[in-house]
């Protein structure tokens, strides 16, 4: 897939004859934006252009309005790997700006998907907005698509249950815990990718050695029952993610235990899929206590592993 990082205007452009570009954030790439997406791949082979994506390095609130800026969902490299999956032959990765921010609707039009990437038809959300101050929609793209020879369609929400797919809903699930939920609007497990690191030894001595990773914001705290992608093979996984109350250690950390493992792993990039929450993080009495209570762990995070849930798309770790 060809990548293009723009921070400005004049960075979106391609040499391609045309194409047909869905627009959006698309943190997570959820089931309603996978819906999106299929209606992108599927005018682009109906006319013969290129079926590609407008999309963002960060949330747009990071730069308008930092106070309020989600924690993302899906972090850049996964997200391009998905986009890849789903057919998409390119992406625009916008890494926002001030500049961008400020720029108007009509202009943004004109010159970036105009004059620069020359699209021949653009596929948005309901409820999709663009341009300073969010005051471009899809009226304008329609009326300004009329006049310069391409496409709008619209792509309606997608439900599940009576209720719409959105990234919000899924950041809310997540952030409770419910991961199985968050998996159902997904069409996937929710993931986790960082690189190992050294931790302070605590797991091996308490027969439940971990490889250490980046604590990921959005997630609740607790005990998750998974599965880890690392060095291309799929093992099972228990993880805790929190702050050790039992030793006071004071770091959010996220330790990943592998069963049978012996090898070292530092400095591996892995991919974590989050399958279910065992339980609450806690504090025990001692170091006893907490052993006891991982080999009950262990035996939940069994019944899951044991579940044969299929995971998708293994060659995401040849981009992740």
């Amino acid at each position: 897939m060809q990548v293009i990082h723009a921070e400005t205007v004049e960075d979106m452009r391609w040499d391609v004859p045309g194409a047909v570009l869905g627009m959006g954030t698309l943190d997570g790439v959820h089931l309603g934006h996978q819906g999106l997406l299929e209606r992108v791949a599927a005018q682009a082979a109906a006319i013969g252009a290129m079926p590609a994506v407008l999309t963002f390095a960060q949330h747009p609130l990071e730069i308008v309005r930092p106070e309020q800026a989600p924690a993302l969902i899906t972090p850049l490299p996964l997200k391009l790997a998905i986009l890849e999956r789903l057919g998409m032959a390119a992406a625009v990765v916008i890494h926002f700006t001030p500049a961008l921010a400020a720029l108007e609707a009509h202009a943004f039009v004109e010159r970036a998907l105009v004059d620069g990437l020359r699209v021949r038809g653009l596929c948005g959300g309901y409820d999709f907005g663009f341009g300073r101050g969010r005051t471009g929609n899809v009226a304008l793209l329609q009326e300004l698509g009329r006049r310069r020879g391409f496409s709008v369609e619209v792509v309606p929400a997608i439900t599940i249950d009576g209720q719409i797919v959105s990234s919000r809903l899924v950041r809310s699930l997540v952030s409770e815990g419910r991961v199985d939920e968050a998996r159902r609007l997904l069409g996937r497990p929710y993931c986790v990718v960082g690189t190992v690191a050294p931790g302070l030894g605590r797991g091996t001595e308490l027969g439940f050695a971990t490889a250490n990773l980046p604590a990921p914001a959005l997630l609740k705290d607790g005990v998750y029952a998974g599965r880890i992608l690392v060095q291309g093979t799929f093992r099972d996984a228990m993880m805790n993610l929190g702050w050790a109350p039992t030793f006071g250690a004071g770091v959010r950390r996220f330790e990943v235990h592998i069963p049978g493992w012996n090898g070292t792993l530092y400095g591996e990039r892995v991919l974590v899929f989050v399958l279910r929450r065992l339980r609450d993080e806690q504090r025990f009495a001692d170091a006893e206590a907490l052993r006891a209570q991982l080999a009950r762990d262990r035996d939940a995070a069994e019944a899951v592993w044991r579940a044969g849930q299929p995971l998708p798309w293994p060659e995401w770790s040849l981009h992740c």
